[in-house]
């Protein structure tokens, strides 16, 4: 099991199409709240983050511009992303996903040359090891991607112990964390191919993410174990 990276050419057309003189990217055709159809837009917000691409870290150095949108009827704004991006994240989860796993499936895996290998520190991969072993539980995802392809062996592709030809983990608390993490990649990658119409995002982790999000309105944030709280349109009622 393995990530796959986004072609740099749907990375680099974005960046020549989009941004403030350059162009800007669609209207969304109804607002998340209330359902108006009215969009505008609403400036242009600037992030430096940390994509793979072709393979390789890339950090956006100069900065990505994202558009800002607003509803026209109740004034809810976000922001647009590409779908190479996640909100709230640093480093994309096409990135984590790929240190994790090398991090994980390399027995002579070790948090310093993983970090070196993917531009990031050794603590950032230390800390999304952890975020992954709370985020979902193994076994549920194993039993929707066996509910949905029953021919598949998805059971028998779960790992039951951690690649190593060194002591990776100094405490049996550690040593669960690492096997559920890789649990949880191996799982979430078995249950996006078992998918009716396979996804078009090459990151598991990543369409894992974005379809939670999508659907249920919840974020994988990497400063709290699991989900945050469900975003409840209904709730933000437009003063007036």
């Amino acid at each position: 099991m393995s990530s796959f990276a986004l072609p740099w050419s749907e990375i680099k057309s974005y960046l020549e199409s989009t941004g403030p003189g350059r162009g800007r990217p669609a209207r969304p055709s109804e607002c998340p709240r209330c359902a108006h159809s009215r969009i505008w837009y609403d400036g242009w917000r600037q992030v430096f983050c940390t994509i793979l691409a072709s393979g390789d870290p890339y950090r956006f150095a100069d900065g990505l511009w994202l558009q800002r949108v607003a509803c026209a009827r109740c004034w809810l704004s976000w922001t647009l992303l590409p779908l190479f991006l996640y909100p709230h994240r640093s480093y994309a989860p096409d990135l984590v996903e790929g240190a994790s796993f090398a991090y994980l499936q390399d027995a002579a895996g070790r948090y310093a040359s993983t970090a070196a290998r993917f531009g990031c520190s050794w603590t950032a991969v230390w800390r999304w090891i952890g975020w992954l072993a709370g985020l979902a539980a193994p076994a549920e995802l194993t039993a929707e991607a066996a509910r949905l392809d029953p021919s598949a062996p998805v059971a028998e592709l779960i790992p039951h112990l951690v690649p190593q030809d060194h002591r990776k983990a100094y405490s049996p608390e550690r040593a669960v964390v690492l096997l559920r993490a890789l649990q949880v990649l191996v799982a979430v990658a078995l249950l996006a191919r078992s998918q009716p119409v396979p996804p078009s995002d090459p990151s598991p982790l990543r369409w894992f993410l974005a379809t939670r999000f999508r659907w249920f309105r919840l974020k994988g944030l990497l400063t709290r174990p699991g989900w945050s709280p469900a975003l409840h349109m209904e709730e933000r009622r437009s003063p007036g």
